[in-house]
């Protein structure tokens, strides 16, 4: 979302770099007081509702942000921002509670570094993947004019920054190309969202993991022991 949100605000909409970080303040005001209280939430209605809870205003959000073009009042990416947020708070905080409640304490370490690797690998997905829709669709739709110098043609054609700087039209026709990709990005990334609010409502658990033996939990730590030897080493 920030990938692209930031292009759209600085070479579309022509907002400097203060305004723009600015602009985006909204889902932090929904995601902090959402993390905060996620888990009163959780204990209230059980994990699974809180994160698909999340994850559905995550969606709504992107569907509002899919609609948002060159000329759109503040008021529809405000209106987009914010629950988005919302659901990052709801979503984040008891899915991680529930990846290190699955684990005995022997291995927290374990559930840290699979949260940390699901964000890290999300991000990188998030980036490749919609950047990749966003790139195809603004160089399919990108018409140049004739006069445009052929060296600059292809650096236009994958660069909203360089086409900007080209003068009008060409300038005009890279903005609407890119609000178009900017569309079907955002709509993917609705599409995601609801397919992992289907998938957790149906497989996340809702009850506590069963309590670890000691015998289990001996086993682990001994593993544990094993591992942080290794790497001393």
């Amino acid at each position: 979302m920030i990938f692209v949100i930031m292009q759209y605000l600085q070479l579309v909409r022509g907002d400097s770099a203060l305004v723009a970080a600015v602009s985006v303040l909204p889902m932090t005001a929904g995601l902090m007081p959402a993390a905060r209280f996620a888990p009163k939430v959780a204990a209230a209605v059980g994990a699974r509702a809180c994160c698909v809870a999340g994850l559905v205003l995550i969606t709504a959000g992107m569907v509002v942000l899919s609609r948002i073009g060159q000329d759109s009042p503040y008021w529809l990416l405000l209106a987009g921002l914010y629950p988005l947020g919302l659901g990052m708070g709801l979503a984040m905080t008891p899915a991680t509670t529930a990846i290190t409640d699955s684990l005995p304490p022997a291995l927290q370490g374990v559930g840290s570094a699979v949260n940390d690797l699901s964000r890290e690998l999300g991000g990188a997905l998030g980036i490749a993947v919609l950047g990749s829709l966003l790139s195809a669709t603004y160089r399919n739709h990108l018409a140049l004019p004739a006069a445009v110098p052929s060296a600059l043609v292809e650096k236009a054609r994958s660069s909203l920054g360089v086409a900007a700087h080209l003068g009008e039209p060409a300038a005009s026709h890279a903005r609407t190309a890119f609000v178009d990709g900017m569309h079907v990005a955002f709509l993917g990334g609705a599409v995601a969202t609801a397919v992992a609010a289907v998938a957790v409502a149906l497989l996340l658990r809702t009850g506590r993991p069963a309590p670890v033996t000691e015998a289990e939990a001996a086993h682990a730590a001994d593993g544990a022991d094993g591992a942080a030897a290794f790497d001393g080493n």
